[in-house]
């Protein structure tokens, strides 16, 4: 089952994410969807070219892809060009969680199966649709944004982003060049390891969002992160980039003070995510500083020291919310 992304939004009545006056944006993010579609699919499939709207617009998906595009509308209204998002304004979107969760609950299996039929009648009529997509994204690509991408490394020089576009342009320029990435560095054994695990992974996840969509864990959880976030928003805690320090401090005082514990449903994909980080470490950590390391090589001094100080503050910013769980964790036990 693909990842199903629960997105934030603004609070609205009847929970509707949309306003009036939103149809003239909504038809442009459509036709922009449904035009790159077509570039993709292009003659690969006549008939999910011919029905792409009903497949990925209509029916089982219309609902959440309206509500998905109205919270893009929104979010941009809240939001902006702000370059710090606070506590206090995430705990004001986060009442709309709920409502696209539970449309979730109720939409995102069966829209996942309705795209799902539609790929797998033009895999039966097309034995190279699968290549024939990457081959067409590659054509958009050169098309439409290879320019883009080369502006932001022209503009981003001596960055780490910037270097790190630049090092992926450089390397992989046709989908060639991914296959024989994968063919030097991905064996066979690690090859049948990732496809295991991706498929063990992938049940977990179905079975994770079975109990959360029937335990009605959406509302729990944000009425719990609700007022959590609006009591550590507040003194030197202005930055929700940060929790070390002053917003730490606010969210201890709220857990001493009564405030409302994690919810026992949430704490169950905290404690699923901690194991598979950790099981992800332990499996393929070797491999993974092996190719941090390569990539690290292409680098220049300025960048990597760069990358360094970004994972120092990670890990700073990770073993302060790893230290206020430890200490606020709840007692599950009795349930």
């Amino acid at each position: 089952m693909r990842a199903v992304v629960f997105v934030a939004i603004l609070g609205l009545v009847a929970g509707n994410l949309c306003r009036s006056g939103d149809e003239p944006i909504l038809d442009e993010y459509k036709q922009m969807g449904q035009t790159v579609g077509n570039m993709i699919i292009g003659s690969s499939c006549k008939y999910l070219s011919k029905n792409f709207e009903k497949v990925f617009l209509g029916k089982q998906c219309k609902a959440l892809t309206q509500q998905g595009l109205c919270y893009l509308i929104r979010s941009a209204e809240r939001y902006g060009d702000s370059p710090t998002v606070t506590y206090d304004q995430l705990a004001g979107d986060l009442p709309n969680i709920s409502h696209l969760g539970e449309l979730s609950c109720k939409h995102a299996v069966k829209c996942y199966k309705q795209i799902a039929k539609a790929v797998k009648k033009c895999m039966r009529s097309n034995d190279n649709f699968i290549e024939e997509l990457f081959g067409n994204a590659q054509i958009l690509y050169r098309v439409k944004a290879r320019d883009i991408v080369n502006e932001f490394i022209a503009n981003h020089q001596n960055t780490l982003f910037g270097e790190l576009a630049n090092l992926a342009v450089a390397n992989f320029r046709s989908i060639n060049d991914v296959k024989a990435f994968f063919a030097e560095y991905v064996d066979r054994d690690l090859e049948a390891q990732v496809s295991s695990d991706a498929q063990v992974a992938a049940r977990e996840v179905q079975k994770l969002a079975h109990q959360w969509c029937k335990s009605g864990c959406s509302q729990d959880s944000t009425d719990f992160l609700q007022e959590l976030f609006g009591n550590m928003h507040g003194g030197q805690c202005v930055d929700a980039a940060q929790f070390c320090g002053a917003c730490q401090e606010n969210a201890n005082r709220h857990f001493k003070s009564g405030g409302q514990q994690i919810p026992c449903c949430l704490d169950d994909i905290l404690q699923k995510g901690i194991a598979a980080y950790d099981y992800v470490s332990a499996a393929y950590g070797a491999r993974i500083d092996e190719w941090v390391g390569l990539v690290s090589q292409e680098l220049s001094d300025e960048a990597n020291a760069k990358a360094a100080e970004f994972a120092a503050e990670v890990n700073r910013q990770s073993a302060c919310i790893a230290d206020a769980y430890d200490e606020h964790n709840p007692d599950c036990s009795s349930r």
